[in-house]
């Protein structure tokens, strides 16, 4: 399992780096970095969801295997970057936004769940970890659809990093 949480955190870790780098033009790139920080994110979140459904070790190789599958395919996203054009629009980019929200969600309930079950320290702090996170990307909502709201998106940027750290915490003391 660890594995499997230890690689989703890379992806989503990553995808985090190449969208910052993207918005910060470092270097001078105009990339379009949103589709690799989307695939990455909604790729990380997925497998740390998916894990926690897993019943036997049968299906815990499956995972793996299929997680090391979107590794590839998230690693040539993000070297097609250059291609990519801009995202079109506030649609798009709240389209993206709602996927990592959906899948957030869907790890949140189930970690609750499973702390109501099981009652652990681990499901606990993985369950207020994705609602945090939840909580971060619906704060970039109105920066999406209003320029003038962009000190939201810094807001939401700085909820999800104590959501990150929140998982962190959660798989350190699990």
């Amino acid at each position: 399992m660890l594995f499997v949480l230890g690689l989703a955190m890379a992806s989503i870790s990553l995808a985090t780096f190449v969208g910052t780098v993207g918005e910060a033009h470092i270097g001078g790139n105009t990339f379009a970095t949103d589709w690799a920080r989307s695939f990455g994110a909604c790729g990380g979140g997925l497998f740390i969801f998916l894990s926690s459904l897993v019943k036997s070790h049968d299906q815990m190789q499956q995972l793996k295997r299929w997680q090391v599958v979107e590794m590839a395919l998230f690693l040539i996203v993000i070297l097609l970057t250059p291609f990519y054009p801009s995202v079109p629009g506030p649609q798009v980019s709240l389209a993206l936004n709602a996927c990592r929200m959906i899948i957030y969600t869907c790890a949140f309930v189930r970690y609750a769940t499973l702390y109501v079950s099981k009652s652990t320290r681990f499901s606990l702090i993985m369950s207020l970890g994705f609602l945090v996170l939840v909580i971060g990307y619906a704060f970039n909502i109105p920066g999406v659809l209003q320029s003038k709201l962009g000190f939201m998106t810094i807001i939401a940027a700085s909820v999800r990093i104590i959501a990150y750290v929140t998982l962190l915490v959660a798989y350190s003391i699990g």
